[in-house]
C-alpha cells in the first residue's frame, strides 16, 4: 500500500505542474487543486503504515541543466528527470533522446553503450537532425561512443561526416579538432605516417593563438600525437610534446583574459578554471614519467611521476589506469595489480576491447617477474586471443574503405582548392590585364593632353613674345619723342580722371617706379600731391592700381626672361619688382597660363 501511495503522490506531482504549465492558476486554483491532491493522498494512506514520503531536492526540478549536473555521478537519476522533464513538457522528446544518450555513452557498461549508439543512430534518422546544432551533438556523441569502443570504422565514418559538418557552417576550429581524431585513428589503421602528418598539421595550424578554442583543440590533437607514438614506441618524440602542453597551459594560467573567446568549451568559474589546468597539466606530467620510463631515466621518470600522482588526476581511477603502464616499465607492479583488480570488477564480461587486453599483456610481465610462468603463460594466452580477435575484427570492418574515403575526400578538397586557387589566379590575370590597358588608355589620354596643352602654350608663349617686342618698339618710339627732360608738370587740378591716368602710367613706364618692390599709393600721393580717392578714380579703368603695377612687373619679367638667359628665375622676380618667387610664378601662370620656367624653355628653344 506504501509503494501505491507514492506512486499516486509522485503522479500527483507531475499532473500538478501540468496543470499550473497549462493554466498559469491564479490563487484560488492553486487551493483548490492542493485540497483535491490531500484528499488523494489520503485516501491511498495505508493507516497502519508509519512511512512517511520525505521530498527529494531534485523531484520537482524536472529540467535538462538538473539532469546534467549530476549525470556523471548519478546517472540513473539523470534519466529519471529527463524522462519526468519530457512528461511534464519542459523538453522535446527528441533532445530528451539526445541527453539520455549522452548519460549513457559516459558508463563502461557495454549494453549502454549500445542502447546510446542506437538512439544516436535513430536520431541521425529524423528530422532532429536537420538543425545543425542538433546534428553536431548526436555526431559528438556518435565520435565518442564509437572511439571508446575501439571501433575505427564507425569513429572515421562519424568522424568524417562531423568534418563536413563543421566546415559547411565555417566552423574550421571544430573541423581541425575532429581530424585530429581522424588522423589519430588512420595511424591506427596502419596508416602512421599519413595520420602523423595530419595531426602535426593540426597542431601547426592552432599552435600560437591565444583563443581558449584553438588552445584547447591544440592541446587535445598533441595528446591523439602522443598516444600514437606511444604505440609506435617512439618516446623521444614524445616529451617535446608533452613540455608544450605544460607550456600552453602555463600561458593560459598566466594570460588568462587574452584567452576568453566566449567559447562554450571555456572554463565558466576560477574553479573550474584551475581544474581544467591542472588536469591538463597532471596529463602532461603522466606522458612524460611514461616517455622517461621507456628511454631507461628512471630518476626523471620518478620524478614526473610523482608530480602526476600528488595531482588530483593521479588519483583518479582514470589517473591510476594511465599510471599503470610507467609502473610496469619501472618494475612497481603492486600498484599495477591494485588498480587492475578495481578495473577488473568495472569491466565485467566485457573484455574484448584493447584496454582490457592491455591489461592482460601487463599481467603477464609481472608474473614472469615474480616467477609464476604458469599465471604468466595464461595471461598471454588470453592476451594473443583477444588481440587476434580485435585485429580480425578490424580488418573485416569497413574501417579501411572509410579511411579510403576520406584519402579521397581529401584529394578531392585539395582539387577543388586548386582550381579555385587557379580561378582566382585567372580572374587576378584578367583584372591585371584590365588594368594594363586602362593605364595604357590613360597615359595616352595624358600625353594627347599633354600635347595639346604644350601646343597652345607654345601659340601663347609666341604672342607674348610678339607682345613684348611690338611694346618695346612703342616705348622706343615714344621716348625718342619725348625725352623726360621734355615733360611738363600739368596742374593735375585741371585733369580729368582720364588724364591723370595717362600722366601718371606714363611716368610710372617711364621711370620704372613699379620696379620698386615697396611701390604703393602713397608714393604717388606724395610726390604729385594728388588725393587717395582722385588716384583710385583714375586707375579705375585697369581695375586698380596694384593690378596695374604688377601687369607692368609681369612684363618687364618676361622682357627680362627673354634678354637674359643666364638670370635666375628668382633674380628675374627680385629684378622685376616681385618681393618673393612664389607670388611671382602665381601671378605669371595666372596672368600668362604658362609658368616662367616653361616660357623661358620655349624662347630657348627657339
Amino acid at each position: 500500500m506504501g509503494k501505491l501511495y507514492n506512486y499516486f503522490l509522485e503522479k500527483s506531482c507531475i499532473l500538478y505542474l501540468c496543470i499550473s504549465k497549462l493554466f498559469k492558476m491564479q490563487k484560488v486554483q492553486h487551493l483548490i487543486l492542493y485540497v483535491i491532491l490531500a484528499l488523494l493522498a489520503v485516501s491511498c494512506t495505508n493507516p497502519e503504515s508509519k512511512v512517511k514520503y520525505e521530498p527529494q531536492p531534485g523531484d520537482t526540478i524536472y529540467t535538462a541543466d538538473a539532469a546534467m549536473a549530476i549525470y556523471g555521478n548519478n546517472p540513473e537519476r539523470a534519466l529519471t528527470i529527463l524522462d519526468s522533464a519530457v512528461i511534464v513538457g519542459n523538453l522535446d522528446e527528441d533532445f530528451a533522446k539526445m541527453l539520455r544518450a549522452k548519460v549513457l555513452s559516459h558508463s563502461i557498461d557495454e549494453l549502454n553503450f549500445e542502447e546510446a549508439l542506437k538512439i544516436c543512430e535513430a536520431l541521425m534518422q529524423s528530422d532532429f537532425v536537420d538543425n545543425p546544432a542538433n546534428r553536431q551533438n548526436v555526431l559528438d556523441l556518435l565520435i565518442t561512443i564509437t572511439r571508446r569502443r575501439g571501433d575505427n570504422e564507425q569513429w572515421i565514418r562519424w568522424s568524417t561526416e562531423k568534418v563536413d559538418l563543421c566546415r559547411q557552417q565555417g566552423d574550421e576550429t571544430e573541423a581541425l579538432r575532429t581530424e585530429a581524431e581522424i588522423g589519430f585513428s588512420l595511424a591506427k589503421l596502419g596508416e602512421e605516417e599519413r595520420g602523423l602528418a595530419k595531426l602535426s598539421g593540426v597542431i601547426g595550424t592552432l599552435d600560437e593563438q591565444r583563443h581558449f578554442n584553438e588552445m584547447d583543440a591544440c592541446i587535445i590533437a598533441l595528446k591523439r600525437k602522443i598516444n600514437m607514438l606511444d604505440i609506435l614506441n617512439q618516446p623521444e618524440n614524445i616529451i617535446p610534446l608533452a613540455q608544450h602542453i605544460i607550456e600552453k597551459i602555463d600561458d593560459y594560467r598566466q594570460h588568462r583574459d587574452e584567452y576568453a573567446d566566449g567559447s562554450f568549451r571555456m572554463p565558466p568559474s576560477d574553479q573550474q578554471f584551475y581544474s581544467y589546468c591542472n588536469f591538463y597539466t597532471a596529463q602532461a606530467y603522466g606522458f612524460l614519467a611514461k616517455a622517461y620510463a621507456d628511454m631507461g631515466e628512471e630518476d626523471t621518470a620518478r620524478h614526473y611521476l610523482s608530480l602526476f600522482e600528488e595531482s588530483d588526476y593521479g588519483q583518479t581511477f582514470s589517473g591510476r589506469m594511465m599510471a599503470s603502464n610507467t609502473w610496469v616499465v619501472l618494475g612497481d607492479y603492486d600498484k599495477m595489480l591494485a588498480i587492475y583488480d578495481v578495473a577488473d570488477k568495472r569491466f565485467g564480461n566485457d573484455t574484448m576491447n584493447h584496454d582490457y587486453a592491455s591489461m592482460l599483456h601487463n599481467r603477464a610481465i609481472a608474473a614472469e617477474t615474480t616467477g609464476d610462468y604458469q599465471a604468466a603463460a595464461d595471461y598471454w594466452h588470453r592476451y594473443v586471443s583477444i588481440k587476434d580477435n580485435l585485429d580480425r575484427k578490424q580488418k573485416e570492418g569497413q574501417a579501411y574503405h572509410y579511411a579510403a574515403r576520406y584519402k579521397l575526400q581529401e584529394e578531392r578538397m585539395n582539387t577543388e582548392r586548386e582550381q579555385a586557387k587557379a580561378k582566382h589566379n585567372k580572374s587576378l590575370a584578367l583584372a591585371g590585364f584590365i588594368l594594363v590597358i586602362l593605364s595604357v588608355g590613360f597615359i595616352i589620354r595624358l600625353l594627347i593632353q599633354r600635347h595639346a596643352i604644350d601646343r597652345k602654350n607654345r601659340v601663347l608663349t609666341e604672342q607674348m613674345m610678339e607682345a613684348m617686342k611690338y611694346k618695346k618698339e612703342i616705348s622706343q618710339n615714344s621716348k625718342l619723342k619725348t625725352p623726360n627732360s621734355q615733360l611738363q608738370t600739368p596742374n593735375v587740378d585741371e585733369l580729368d580722371d582720364a588724364q591723370i591716368f595717362d600722366y601718371l602710367s606714363d611716368i610710372i613706364r617711364r621711370e620704372e617706379l613699379f620696379l620698386n618692390p615697396n611701390f604703393s599709393r602713397q608714393l604717388l600721393i606724395d610726390r604729385f600731391h594728388i588725393n587717395e580717392r582722385r588716384i583710385g578714380a583714375a586707375f579705375s579703368c585697369c581695375e586698380g592700381l596694384p593690378d596695374f603695377i604688377r601687369d607692368l612687373r609681369l612684363e618687364y619679367a618676361c622682357q627680362m626672361l627673354t634678354d637674359n638667359p643666364e638670370m635666375s628665375i628668382s633674380d628675374v622676380a627680385t629684378a622685376s619688382g616681385f618681393s618673393n618667387l612664389t607670388v611671382f610664378g602665381r601671378d605669371f601662370k595666372r596672368k600668362y597660363e604658362v609658368t616662367p620656367t616653361y616660357f623661358r624653355s620655349q624662347i630657348d628653344a627657339k
